[in-house]
C-alpha cells in the first residue's frame, strides 16, 4: 500500500492529529537482574561491531514504568466534551459552554463496565483541540464552571478520579496541546497556560499513571501555530507524577502507526533514536529532563530489524500503542449507535494488538446523558466473555517440558507457570532452541501463549512451534518476534506433543511463558451478507464439527428454540440473518449476522470501488437502503479518486417520473461531493440521451458533514437502461491537508421513480 494510501486511510479515521507527533524525552533507566544491569537507552559508538551492536541491542530493556504500563495490556480511552452534544469529531473552539450538559453522568458506570471488559486504566480527554476542560480550570472560563450541569460546580475528571480509585482502576489524562479557543495560543504566554492547567491535573487528583499527549499543532483563534515547549512538559510531568507513562507524543511510549486497532507482525520494543550525535548523547547521557527524538517513521513496517539497528546512533526502549475507537467516530454520535464494532471484531483486534507486543488502548466514547451506551456494553461484554472462554484454562497445566537443544534443564518448568515474573534462560552460546512438550494426553487446541522476560531485554528474532502428527513434526505456526506477549491462532490441533523451536535470537533467550488454548467454536455465514435480484443461496457452517447452529432470519436474536441448521438456506426476499454455534444444547460462539437485501434492477459499472467501501457490492446502490451521516455504514460505496458510471437496466421498457442518487461530503475524511452529475438513458443499452446535467461547486474549506442529492425530473420519458455519471473532483484541492493526493466520491442509493 502507498504512503499515499495510508495517509488517506488515516484522515479517513480522523487520525492525522497523529501524523504530526513531534519532540519525544528521553529518560535512562536501570534494572538489576542476574547481577546484569539492563538500561533502556542506550549508545551506539562508532567503532562498535556487528556482534557488539547487537549484544546491546539485547540488553536493552524497559523502564519501571514502562513496564508497568506493558503489564496493563488493556486501557480505555474516553473521548468526552463539548463535540459529545454538537456532534462533531473535532470542536472549532467558539462552543458555548451552556451546551454541555449531561443528564445523567455517571463516572462509576464507565469504570464498572471498563473493569468487566478487563481494562485496567482509563483516559479522559479532560481538554480536546476545542479548548473546553472537563475540570473547573482557573487559567480559563472555557470550561465546565460556566456549564449548567450542576450548576456549574461540577468536575468530570474529579467524579472519575474518584470512581477509578473506588474500583481499583488505574487513571490517566489526555491534555490537548492544540487549542482552538485559548487567546495565547501560537505564543510564548501559551506554554506557560498550558504547564498551569498541566499542572492543576497532575495535583489535584491523586496519582495519575499515564499522560497522554498528541502531536496536533494546528492554527489557534488568532491563526497562529505554537512552537510547543516539549521539555518543559515533560518535566513538569516527572516533577509531579514521576511513575506517570508519557504517551505518544512522549518518550514513554509510542504510537503504532494505524487507529485500525492492528499492530505490526513484527513488532519491536527497542528501536533507533538516531537524531543526537555523540557530543549531546554523552552530555545528556544521565539527565533525566534531556530532550530525546527518535527519527521513528511510526507507520513504517520496519521499526526495529537487524538492517535498522545496526546504523542506529542510540536504541532505545520504546513500545507501541494501539489505539482505536469502538465506533467509527471518537465522540459519542447517535447516528452510530447501530455501528459498534461486533464483540468478534474486537476480538480479531485483540489478537493483533496485545497479541502483537502491543498494548491496546480502545475508545469508548460516552453519550450526552454521560454513559456508555447500552450497544457499546453489550459489545464489551461478548468480547471479554469470547477472552475468558479462550483463556481460562492453560491445556499445559500438566505438561512436562523437555529441553532438546540450547540449554539446561534449570528452571525450564517456569515457561508453564503463565507467570511472566518468572523465566527459563537459554545457553549464551546457543545457536537454536528446541523445547518439547509432552501434554500428557491428547488435546485439541487452536491458539497459543508465548512470552518473553523483558526485563533483560527483546530477544526472539525467529520462532516456529511444531505438534506431532502422523509420526512426525508438522509445523503449525511459525512468526518471527515474541516481546512482552504473543498470541497466535491456527486451525484446531489434536495431539499429544508440541515443541518450540526458536531459530534466531539477538543472544540467549528468556522465556517467560508458553501456554495453550482452544477457543470456542465460531459460526460463518457465507456469503457474509449482500444483495440480490431474485434469490440467495446462505450456506452456514462452524469450525468444530461436534457443534449444530441455531439461527433467525427475521433479525430477532436466536435462542434454544430457533431453527436448527440443517442444510444451505435459500432468501428471496431482505432478511437480517443471525446465527450461533451450540454443543450440548449450550451456545458457544458469538451470534453472527448477516443482512441480505433485495434490488429491483441489474447494475453494471464501469469504475471500480474501493475494497474497504464496497457497501455490498454493485447492486447495493439499488437496494433501497440509504447511508447515514458516517462513511462507515456499510451502506456508501466509495470511491478512490474515481468516478462513478453505473448503468441500471430496468429489466424492460418503462416511463421514468424522477432518478435521483445521493452523495456523502465529508471534507474532514477526504470525502468530497462530485463536480458534475449526468443522467442519461437509452433504449438498447448502448446509444444513451442526456437528459440531466447538473454542475457543483468545491468547497474551498472544510465543510459540515452533509448528504447530498441530485434529483431529475423526468416527466414520463420512456427507457430501458439509465446512465448515471457522477464525477469525482480528482484530487484534494490546494487548501486542504491532502492537496494534491486522491479525493473520494461516497455514492450511496440510486433511486428511480
Amino acid at each position: 500500500m502507498s504512503k499515499v494510501q495510508n495517509m488517506i486511510d488515516s484522515m479517513l479515521r480522523f487520525s492525522v492529529e497523529k501524523l504530526l507527533i513531534l519532540a519525544l524525552l528521553g529518560v535512562i533507566a536501570c534494572v538489576q537482574t542476574n547481577e546484569a544491569s539492563y538500561s533502556n537507552l542506550v549508545d551506539i559508538e562508532p567503532h562498535d561491531s556487528e556482534e557488539v551492536i547487537i549484544e546491546k541491542a539485547a540488553n536493552v530493556a524497559p523502564s519501571a514504568r514502562q513496564l508497568a504500563w506493558q503489564k496493563l495490556e488493556l486501557t480505555g480511552f474516553l473521548h468526552f466534551g463539548v463535540n459529545t452534544f454538537t456532534d462533531m469529531e473535532w470542536g472549532h473552539g467558539d462552543e458555548d459552554p451552556a451546551i454541555f450538559n449531561p443528564t445523567e453522568l455517571d463516572a462509576r458506570q464507565w469504570v464498572k463496565v471498563c473493569k468487566e471488559a478487563g481494562m485496567k486504566l482509563l483516559i479522559i480527554t479532560a481538554k480536546h483541540h476545542d479548548g473546553f476542560c472537563l475540570w473547573p480550570s482557573k487559567y480559563t472560563e472555557h470550561s465546565v464552571k460556566n456549564s449548567p450541569w450542576k450548576d456549574g460546580k461540577g468536575d468530570v475528571v474529579q467524579e472519575l478520579a474518584e470512581a477509578c480509585r473506588e474500583m481499583g482502576m488505574k487513571l490517566g489524562v489526555y491534555l490537548s496541546p492544540w487549542d482552538r479557543h485559548e487567546q495565547t495560543y501560537g505564543t510564548d504566554a501559551y506554554n506557560d497556560y498550558f504547564v498551569n492547567q498541566l499542572t492543576e491535573l497532575l495535583t489535584n487528583y491523586g496519582k495519575i499513571d499515564e499522560v497522554w499527549f498528541d502531536g496536533a499543532n494546528g492554527e489557534g483563534p488568532n491563526g497562529k501555530k505554537q512552537v510547543y515547549d516539549w521539555e518543559r512538559f515533560y518535566s513538569t510531568v516527572r516533577k509531579l507524577q514521576p511513575e506517570a507513562v508519557i504517551a505518544v507524543a512522549g518518550p514513554d511510549v509510542r504510537w503504532v502507526g494505524t487507529e485500525s486497532g492492528y499492530g505490526r507482525s513484527t513488532e519491536w520494543s527497542v528501536v533507533p533514536a538516531n537524531n543526537k550525535d555523540q557530543d549531546e548523547i554523552a552530555a545528556r547521557s544521565q539527565q533525566e529532563a534531556g530532550i530525546f527524538r527518535p527519527q521513528i517513521d511510526a507507520m513504517a513496517e520496519d521499526l526495529g530489524s537487524r538492517d535498522k539497528i545496526l546504523s542506529a546512533k542510540q536504541l532505545a526502549w520504546y513500545p507501541s500503542e494501539v489505539d482505536v475507537s469502538i465506533r467509527p467516530g471518537w465522540f459519542y454520535h447517535k447516528s452510530q449507535d447501530n455501528q459498534v464494532k461486533t464483540p468478534e471484531k474486537l476480538l480479531d483486534i485483540y489478537y493483533s494488538s496485545v497479541g502483537k507486543n502491543s498494548l491496546l488502548l480502545l475508545n469508548i466514547p460516552p453519550d450526552k446523558r454521560g454513559l456508555i451506551h447500552e450497544n457499546d456494553v453489550a459489545t464489551l461484554k461478548g468480547w471479554r466473555s469470547a477472552i475468558n472462554a479462550t483463556f481460562e484454562k492453560n491445556l499445559l497445566e500438566d505438561a512436562t517440558v523437555s529441553v532438546i537443544e540450547g540449554g539446561s534443564a534449570a528452571n525450564i518448568g517456569n515457561i508453564l507457570d503463565l507467570n511472566d515474573e518468572s523465566y527459563w534462560l537459554a545457553d549464551d552460546n546457543a545457536e537454536r532452541v528446541i523445547l518439547e512438550i509432552d501434554l500428557d494426553k491428547t488435546m485439541t487446541f487452536d491458539r497459543a501463549l508465548l512470552q518473553e522476560q523483558i526485563t533483560i531485554g527483546q530477544r526472539v528474532e525467529k520462532f516456529s512451534l511444531e505438534a506431532w502428527l502422523d509420526g512426525a513434526w508438522n509445523e503449525i505456526a511459525r512468526e518471527t518476534t515474541i516481546g512482552y506477549k504473543r498470541l497466535l491462532r491456527f486451525d484446531p490441533v489434536t495431539t499429544d506433543k508440541i515443541r518450540l523451536i526458536i531459530h534466531s535470537a539477538r543472544t540467549n533467550p528468556a522465556i517467560s511463558s508458553l501456554g495453550l488454548f482452544k477457543s470456542p467454536p465460531s459460526v460463518s455465514i457465507e456469503p457474509a451478507g449482500g444483495v440480490f435480484i431474485d434469490d440467495m443461496t446462505v450456506i452456514l457452517s462452524s469450525d468444530d464439527p461436534a457443534a449444530k447452529i441455531r439461527y433467525t432470519l427475521d433479525g430477532s436474536e436466536p435462542n434454544e428454540q430457533s431453527a436448527i441448521y440443517e442444510g444451505p438456506i435459500v432468501i428471496n426476499k431482505a432478511v437480517t440473518l443471525k446465527a450461533y454455534a451450540y454443543i450440548d444444547n449450550q451456545r458457544q460462539s458469538f451470534v453472527k449476522r448477516a443482512s441480505f437485501n433485495q434490488s429491483k434492477y441489474g447494475i453494471t459499472l464501469k469504475n471500480s470501488f474501493s475494497e474497504k467501501y464496497t457497501a455490498g457490492g454493485n447492486l447495493a446502490l439499488t437496494d433501497g437502503l440509504t447511508g447515514s451521516n458516517s462513511y462507515g455504514d456499510d451502506h456508501w460505496q466509495g470511491y478512490e479518486g474515481d468516478d462513478l458510471d453505473a448503468i441500471i437496466d430496468l429489466g424492460s421498457t418503462r416511463k421514468i417520473n424522477a432518478i435521483s442518487v445521493n452523495f456523502l461530503q465529508d471534507t474532514k475524511g477526504w470525502i468530497f461531493g462530485p463536480n458534475q452529475v449526468i443522467f442519461s438513458i437509452s433504449e438498447d443499452g448502448k446509444s444513451f440521451t442526456e437528459i440531466f446535467r447538473s454542475e457543483h461547486e468545491i468547497p474551498v474549506e472544510d465543510q459540515m458533514v452533509s448528504i447530498q442529492t441530485a434529483l431529475a425530473k423526468t416527466d414520463g420519458q420512456s427507457a430501458r437502461y439509465i446512465q448515471v455519471l457522477a464525477r469525482n473532483i480528482g484530487v484534494c484541492p490546494a487548501w486542504h491537508p491532502g492537496d494534491g493526493s486522491k479525493a473520494w466520491l461516497f455514492v450511496d442509493e440510486i433511486t428511480i421513480k
